[in-house]
């Protein structure tokens, strides 16, 4: 993924990361469906095309011969003659075939055939986008319950797994012979040419390793992930105060054992000084809860929870943030004793990075 966010830092450079929009009117059974704005992006750069009805019919699946158009396009490969007897010159993708099966990504079958019209399955689309964009597999255990080692593809699911392409499905399956539809692929192929759709899961799967390193108390790994030039805010509540103490990445491995103390910021309701050492401060407004396994995952969204007011995305403009809540624990509080732990990145460099971490809980 370093890769793919060197060249994410240039696109943020050169241009916006927002996707083009069509109107409904143009292609009116994508309005409003899951994978619009992926749909939308590939459209817009005139990868994909809709039918002469005016639909894009995302449910359909998508062909060899549809897959290799969009690729050879994309790729910006030159049109060659397919070699293949059930892709004549006479076939409206001849000149994709021979490029892609030149360039090395799809091939035919072992009579010699290429099947045009046949549909894709999920494998053999994860097969083709982790060779034609050189994603490459760094997880050894498969997240999935129907993908395991042996499959033919485990190597190619698992490179876009690790990529930040695929999350399966919410039971746990990849489903690697189902054929994929023109809506999946047009997700997954967004996803693999343009890094900002994969912005979400990274950041989630990052909040969640962080999370760990905080229950774990690891300050030395967590500084890894802190922003090198600003180091990380921690912040006692969700509205954020230049007064909040800044703590910078190579300060961090040695904080829990700085006995100082410090001022935090202000207490809510009692407005005292919150001024404690390190570590108390830690527990108190930081590790208070196990976030490793939250009830909900929150991207960059601001959700009313108490009286006070969140005010991160004005305080951090720049920056993203990920909520990690947990339900309150104790039934004499009817819930009011959730609490949440909100983590603040950055772009640097091409990479995100942590810039603050808040404490989220019920104030009056």
């Amino acid at each position: 993924m370093k890769k793919h966010f060197s060249i994410f830092m240039i696109i943020l450079l050169i241009a916006t990361t927002s996707t083009p929009s069509f109107g409904a009117s143009t292609l009116p059974d994508i309005s409003g469906h899951w994978a619009q704005a992926h749909i939308e992006h590939l459209l817009g750069l005139n990868l994909i095309n809709g039918f002469p009805d005016g639909t894009f019919k995302p449910n359909q699946t998508i062909t060899r011969a549809q897959a290799a158009s969009i690729l050879a396009n994309e790729l910006a490969l030159t049109p060659q003659a397919s070699a293949f007897p059930d892709v004549p010159a006479s076939h409206w993708a001849n000149g994709s075939v021979g490029a892609i099966a030149a360039y090395g990504t799809m091939s035919g079958y072992p009579d010699g055939t290429f099947r045009p019209d046949q549909a894709m399955t999920r494998a053999e689309i994860a097969s083709v986008l982790s060779s034609a964009y050189g994603f490459s597999q760094s997880s050894a255990t498969s997240p999935f319950t129907d993908v395991t080692p042996s499959h033919w593809a485990f190597g190619s699911i698992m490179a876009l797994v690790d990529g930040y392409i695929t999350e399966g499905y919410p039971d746990g399956t990849f489903k690697p012979n189902d054929a994929m539809t023109r809506a999946e692929f047009s997700v997954f192929m967004a996803k693999a040419i343009h890094p900002p759709f994969v912005v979400p899961a990274m950041l989630q799967a990052k909040a969640l390793t962080i999370a760990q390193l905080i229950k774990d108390e690891n300050m030395t790994q967590l500084a890894t992930h802190v922003h090198p030039v600003q180091g990380v805010r921690f912040s006692p509540y969700y509205y954020i105060e230049n007064t909040h103490k800044v703590v910078s990445a190579a300060a961090l491995p040695g904080l829990l054992a700085d006995n100082t103390v410090y001022f935090w910021g202000i207490q809510d309701g009692s407005g005292f000084n919150i001024d404690e050492t390190p570590q108390d401060y830690y527990d108190r407004y930081v590790n208070s809860r196990d976030f490793t396994a939250p009830d909900q995952i929150v991207y960059n969204t601001v959700v009313s929870r108490g009286n006070m007011i969140n005010n991160i995305p004005n305080f951090y403009p720049n920056a993203i943030f990920v909520e990690l809540y947990v339900d309150g624990i104790d039934p004499q509080y009817a819930g009011m004793d959730w609490r949440s732990l909100y983590l603040v990145f950055e772009l640097h460099n091409g990479d995100y990075y942590l810039v603050g971490i808040a404490n989220g809980e019920w104030t009056t």
